[in-house]
């Protein structure tokens, strides 16, 4: 009995370190290039639809394998899917991802006028293959290609440069542009050597032959001979005529000129309203002053490039002005016409015993200013240099004139005004006659008392 037992415990043990080794067995994933049999890191090893992880950077996952039959799926972006099923009993497992098919779209573009480039045939090899296309009306082409391979693009047209270029595709497709250069066209960049800015309008010749002017940006674009000794002339009014002797290889696109500028003057002359000079105005440009007038109301302005400037003349007193001026080739003079500038002005009305006066009327040499507000306030604004005569009416009062003058340039202070109480003739009369019924009335009293007197002296005689 104590023997049987003890082969009943023994198999029962051989059976459980069975089970544990089956449950221990582990299976060695590699994932592989198909082209270059290079390792694959971080592909997604899906367990019967259930993600388990990612290969390492060798490319390889452990997996444990348990019991049945292993449904596997391998991803990774830029690769075809893999899929299979693994026994159990496997211990390794070695996986090839393809490559996914992709396409690399090239567009063609004339690099002066920006069209597509149509018919032009392209070359397109990597270490494994080769293709060829050539351009649709709208410059385009498609290639099918693999993800993660280099490939060398040939780009050839009639009448343009031929151009090459070395292209890595990734994941995705790929959109690439490029721009041909024409054999014969050529770009004039002129600009101005100072400020760099574009020259615009600027004439250019080649063998005394005129090409055009150059647009808003400062290039024109035209056929020029290769490889031949031209003589190029740019020319353009307020500059230096620039002239050059260049041979231009078929490498060649662009010849940037500078034109150095022709210094000019103009004259600004500043009057006010009675066309007097005023002296001292500040003339800016750009926002900084280049000069100030003299006693006659003269400023000149020196060394500047032929064309049009902003300018703001200003003086303390006067109100500034914005003028645009167009300076030619030849001295200039611009007439400028400052008028006096304005001040604030605060008005306070009040009566004999200091207490506001609301709604009075406020002339300003005899025109109407406004009114005071509740506190006897009244603001208004007042020409430097002008003399006022300064009214202030209101019913009750009698009516008060002040004048003033502000002088160019200061500043002002609160002007008060103190309106009399108006009596009035109506209100004298009243007391007029008040005054006349008392000594009416006094006469009366007087009168009846002597009467009264009279008659009891009459009866004492009786």
């Amino acid at each position: 009995m104590k023997a049987s037992r003890i082969r009943f415990l023994f198999a029962l043990l051989c059976i459980i370190a069975f089970c544990s080794a089956v449950q221990a067995t582990n299976l060695l994933i590699t994932v592989q290039d198909n082209l270059d049999n290079t390792s694959i890191p971080h592909a997604t090893v899906f367990l019967d639809g259930t993600n388990v992880g990612l290969t390492n950077n060798a490319g390889q996952f452990l997996l444990q394998s348990g019991q049945g039959d292993l449904n596997l799926l391998i991803t990774m972006s830029g690769y075809d899917d893999w899929a299979g099923t693994v026994s159990t009993n496997a211990t390794t497992l070695s996986v090839t991802m393809n490559r996914r098919t992709l396409y690399l779209n090239v567009s063609l573009f004339d690099s002066n006028t920006l069209a597509p480039v149509s018919g032009a045939n392209l070359f397109l090899t990597s270490a494994n293959s080769s293709q060829t296309a050539v351009t649709d009306p709208t410059g385009a082409a498609s290639f099918g290609v693999t993800s993660f391979t280099l490939y060398s693009l040939n780009m050839t047209a009639p009448n343009y440069q031929p151009r090459s270029d070395t292209i890595e595709v990734d994941a995705t497709n790929q959109n690439v542009q490029y721009w041909l250069l024409s054999v014969n066209q050529y770009s004039f960049i002129v600009r101005d050597q100072n400020t760099l800015a574009p020259v615009s309008g600027a004439t250019i010749s080649v063998n005394s032959v005129l090409l055009g002017t150059t647009d808003s940006h400062g290039i024109l674009t035209a056929p020029v001979s290769r490889n031949v000794p031209v003589t190029v002339a740019v020319t353009k009014t307020g500059y230096q005529t620039v002239n050059q002797l260049i041979a231009i290889n078929t490498n060649q696109a662009v010849d940037s000129i500078t034109l150095t500028p022709v210094p000019v003057n103009g004259f600004v002359f500043v009057y006010d309203s009675q066309n007097q000079s005023i002296s001292g105005a500040d003339i800016s440009v750009n926002g900084t002053v280049v000069a100030t007038t003299s006693a006659y109301g003269q400023a000149a302005l020196q060394n500047l490039v032929p064309g049009s400037y902003a300018i703001v003349v200003s003086k303390a007193g006067y109100t500034p002005v914005n003028q645009l001026i167009d300076i030619s080739t030849g001295a200039s003079e611009f007439p400028v016409v400052l008028s006096l500038a304005t001040v604030s002005q605060t008005f306070y009305v009040q009566d004999s015993d200091q207490k506001n006066i609301a709604n009075a009327t406020v002339l300003l040499n005899g025109a109407f200013a406004g009114t005071t507000d509740p506190h006897g306030q009244l603001d208004t604004q007042l020409t430097y240099n002008t003399s006022y005569n300064i009214t202030v009416t209101d019913d009750g009062y009698l009516p008060q004139m002040v004048q003033q003058e502000i002088p160019l340039g200061n500043t002002t202070t609160p002007l008060t005004i103190t309106l009399q109480k108006n009596t009035g003739w109506g209100y004298v009369t009243l007391i007029g006659i008040g005054i006349l019924i008392v000594l009416f009335l006094y006469a009366l009293i007087k009168l009846a008392r002597h009467r009264n007197r009279h008659h009891a002296v009459k009866r004492n005689e009786i």
